[in-house]
């Protein structure tokens, strides 16, 4: 539903947007969602659109600020047509989640960071892992990391850290991450800064040595929706780019590969200055008219954004929403205060990662609290630099998204597989069923024989005494045929079908282990129910990862061979999959595990337990495999076993069903089954407990997360 609000003021000498070009205005929150909210647009606009202003416009607003995203509408007559459609170039990941923005500022600290922290720096290797991601280890002296460049439209960010999950190792099918891999091979990073003053665009000066004058400039403009990433050489000619900003999108600035850069159209609004007086300071803030103190910093200044204003407001006691021409001298006072505070800031580079416990968004000037790094681990680590507290929140903010999109596209395959499965148990067991009856088909061909001479030519049926119980005996014959016909085909009929029993069985058996395999997928899928940490993300991928090896799902990288169960597979590291997995503190202080997934549990089972552990599974459930990991020449006490059996019955399909047979024993006692799934075994040996599935492992004590 689209509802009208108050266009923007343009300062003196620009015509109104409204009044050139149909071009309407959304927050990008509201973009994010996949919605339209807060649309203007007028039928003015229609009459009198003309492109090519209407496109410097859009981009002068685009710089303006970072409360405003331009989307074009498809419109119809005189007012809005039956559909109404954003300009999509591509097809980021949808963030549905509120995420902060970074505007100037949040730049402006990155690239002091970078400066004093990471330049000079060699690039040791560009990777790729996505469409709108570039990751690139770099190197100082001192340390190493990972560059992250994002020009993902919902979360475009810059910022240095680990990679989820390590260092990538595979071979991407992005054109974009070949082209700089082989451009920049042997440079380093050599300076870092803001080539325009209060505009959302980083240029990284590339060389062979910190010594030389650059020979490559990499260019990355943080803009929303436009948000892009140029490689350039010495002369500014663009040498590749993330994507061509081509006619079609613009007649303004188009920025192709063999054309020149050239920088975005520089924002309006005025230039904010510590020089200025606060009554040329107030007076500008109170022209934009506007009914809350929040909109008219955004609108009034250049390189002053959502979070910025909330964050500013908020240190002098004040309210965003609240009415400037309401304002008093003392609160106009207090709030200049802050404003200069925020322009020493950056002038001087002080910057100081925190949050704004208000609004829960990230801060650079220090917040009102400590910034909690995520980690794997239950300890609170504040984070105590920009780069990694951006690295955090913008991991977290992808993580998350990319979690819940996985899942549900892993949840629906994996129910697809199930019916299927399903589908062909009942249809193999109603052959057996119906092959069951070749004895009697073949007792009804015998009394046929034995009784040819009773048969009368043109019979529709004969009725015969069985020769056991002498009970009479209806058999159907052909009028057309002879009474020794039907026996023979009544002799081939249960002869196929006394093969189908033998050639359908193992069939059967086959589509019940796939059955079997795929409800502990889907319990594993349960388990993994929602986000929290990085682990959770891993374990979920490894999931994505089990099933394309299944041919469940395809390649998810462009270019991947299909799998084959010719081709050996290369096993991962053990220490990968032992990090992800469940981890508690027994009664008496041993360490317990417990699987996430099917590859997990494999590894696990196969991998992981010693002669001196005790394995524990639900019995004849789907779950997950527990292993009580017990020190040589130590004992397991009962609590110990208890411990673990309600793990494993709580980590089960029958999760909350009161009290479940649990299977423990040696690990000696497993049996992996040749060709079978991962996963799955054979158990030689065991000893049943009751386990309580109703009682929930977050009380207990973890050693990670659970």
């Amino acid at each position: 539903m689209l509802s009208l609000v108050k266009p923007m003021p343009v300062p003196r000498g620009f015509l109104h947007p409204c009044e050139l070009s149909p071009c309407c205005f959304a927050q990008p929150s509201s973009i994010g969602c996949g919605g339209l909210s807060r649309v203007l647009t007028t039928r003015r606009a229609q009459r009198r659109c003309t492109g090519h202003i209407a496109d410097e416009i859009r981009w002068s607003l685009l710089s303006f600020s970072s409360q405003w995203t331009p989307i074009k509408l498809k419109l119809s007559g005189n007012g809005f047509g039956s559909s109404v459609r954003s300009a999509k170039r591509h097809s980021p990941l949808r963030v549905c989640a509120k995420v902060q923005a970074m505007d100037y500022t949040v730049l402006k600290a990155v690239c002091s960071e970078l400066s004093t922290t990471w330049t000079p720096a060699k690039m040791e290797k560009i990777v790729q892992p996505d469409r709108f991601t570039l990751l690139i280890a770099i190197r100082t002296l001192e340390e190493s990391g990972w560059l992250r460049l994002c020009w993902n439209p919902a979360c475009a960010h810059v910022s240095v850290g680990d990679p989820p999950g390590g260092a990538p190792s595979i071979a991407e099918a992005f054109s974009f991450g070949e082209q700089l891999r082989h451009l920049l091979k042997g440079l380093a990073i050599i300076e870092v800064r803001i080539p325009q003053e209060l505009e959302r665009v980083i240029e990284l000066r590339l060389g062979a040595r910190p010594s030389d004058p650059p020979s490559k400039h990499l260019f990355v403009e943080i803009m929303g929706r436009y948000s892009n990433v140029f490689l350039t050489n010495a002369d500014m000619g663009v040498l590749a780019c993330a994507y061509q900003v081509g006619s079609k999108m613009t007649s303004v600035r188009m920025v192709q590969v063999g054309g020149t850069y050239r920088m975005p159209p520089a924002a309006q609004g005025s230039f904010p200055s510590i020089s200025m007086g606060m009554a040329e300071w107030k007076l500008i803030t109170r022209a934009t008219q506007e009914d809350k103190l929040q909109n008219s910093l955004i609108q009034a200044f250049r390189g002053v954004g959502p979070g910025l204003a909330v964050e500013l407001i908020s240190r002098s006691g004040l309210s965003p929403s609240m009415d400037p021409a309401a304002m008093t001298e003392d609160e106009w006072f207090s709030l200049h205060v802050v404003w200069l505070d925020w322009l020493r800031v950056l002038e001087e580079s002080t910057f100081k990662p925190g949050l704004v416990r208000s609004t829960g968004s990230y801060s650079v000037l220090g917040g009102d609290g400590p910034y909690i790094l995520s980690t794997d681990q239950d300890s609170e680590d504040a984070a105590t630099g920009i780069l990694a507290m951006l690295d955090d929140y913008y991991t977290r903010v992808y993580e998350t998204e990319k979690f819940q999109q996985l899942r549900q596209q892993l949840v629906a395959k994996v129910s697809a597989a199930t019916k299927k499965a399903q589908s062909k148990v009942n249809l193999f067991e109603d052959q057996i069923k119906a092959s069951m009856e070749y004895s009697k088909i073949s007792k009804m061909a015998d009394l046929l024989m034995a009784n040819l001479h009773v048969c009368e030519p043109g019979a529709l049926s004969i009725t015969l005494p069985d020769f056991e119980t002498e009970e009479p005996t209806t058999i159907a014959l052909d009028p057309r045929q002879t009474a020794l016909v039907t026996a023979q085909k009544l002799y081939k009929r249960s002869q196929k079908l006394k093969k189908s029993e033998k050639a359908v069985a193992p069939l059967l058996a086959e589509a019940r282990d796939e059955l079997t395999y795929l409800s502990q997928v889907e319990v594993s899928l349960q388990q993994l129910d929602r986000y929290t940490r990085s682990t959770d993300l891993r374990s979920l991928e490894e999931v994505r990862d089990e099933l394309v090896e299944g041919a469940y799902l395809k390649p998810i990288i462009a270019g991947t061979p299909p799998p084959s169960s010719k081709r050996k597979k290369k096993s991962s590291p053990l220490d990968n999959f032992a990090a992800n997995m469940r981890r508690f503190t027994s009664p008496s202080g041993y360490e317990v595990l417990v699987g996430r997934n099917n590859r997990q549990n494999d590894v696990l089972a196969n991998r992981v337990a010693t002669e001196y552990d005790l394995w524990f599974h639900a019995r004849n459930i789907p779950g997950s495999h527990t292993v009580l990991r017990v020190p040589p020449g130590q004992t397991a006490t009962d609590e110990d076993l208890q411990f673990s059996a309600d793990l494993a019955a709580y980590f089960s399909k029958a999760r909350g069903s009161g009290k479940v047979p649990v299977s423990y024993t040696s690990p000696k006692y497993l049996q992996k089954l040749k060709g079978g799934k991962p996963g799955m075994v054979k158990v030689e040996k065991e000893t049943v407990l009751l386990g309580r599935a109703s009682d929930s492992p977050e009380g207990r004590q973890l050693l990670a997360t659970a």
